[in-house]
């Protein structure tokens, strides 16, 4: 998971919300950022294969919905986590680093 984008500066953004779910087939986090005026929304779904996990940040339009921004493809990260029927998975810590990774990325997009 060794992303350039990776190494934007942290204090550009701003923790808002964050919130994670695990069950035996899948597990999600999503966290929620201020990065100069804008709300991101970096979400992250581990499921059992590539195809059926993702990562994505989002920027909240002035329309109140959510625009794609950046993808963080699961080929790249998914062999890094655990898989969903394992049991204890943490989903913050196991998916935490893969939505910081699209939070830098963002930042990137919009501030540079």
């Amino acid at each position: 998971m060794n992303d350039p984008a990776a190494a934007a500066p942290r204090e550009r953004i701003v923790e808002l919300d964050e919130s994670a779910t695990c069950n035996q087939h899948r597990y999600t986090y999503t966290r929620i950022a201020r990065i100069g005026g804008y709300r991101i929304r970096a979400r992250v779904e581990r499921d059992f294969y590539p195809f059926q996990s993702g990562a994505v940040a989002e920027v909240l339009a002035t329309d109140r919905t959510w625009t794609h921004l950046a993808t963080y493809d699961p080929e790249e990260w998914i062999d890094a986590t655990t898989m969903p029927n394992r049991g204890g998975v943490h989903c913050a810590t196991e998916l935490g680093e893969i939505a910081e990774v699209l939070l830098n990325r963002a930042a990137s997009i919009l501030l540079d």
